[in-house]
């Protein structure tokens, strides 16, 4: 596995954040009619989301899944849903 691979999920955490940032910042924009600025933020919303999902599917094949270890009244009421 390689060095980086840990690193990953944090890095998906600021992907996303990032990417739900520029859409709140591109909503904005376009109700105050700046276009240019809308389409800006448009635009870099796309590429944040497509390197989230590279770096997530990355870290998925390289760690596999990950099983709930919950104990006690918590793992009977997840199994329900």
């Amino acid at each position: 596995m390689p060095e980086y691979v840990p690193f990953l999920p944090h890095l998906n955490a600021v992907l996303n954040t990032t990417s739900a940032l520029l859409l709140l910042s591109g909503y904005r924009f376009i109700r105050l009619g700046r276009i240019q600025a809308h389409r800006n933020c448009q635009v870099t919303a796309v590429v944040t989301s497509s390197l989230f999902l590279i770096s997530y599917l990355t870290y998925h094949y390289y760690h596999g899944a990950t099983r709930f270890a919950g104990q006690g009244i918590v793992r009977p009421c997840i199994s329900l849903f």
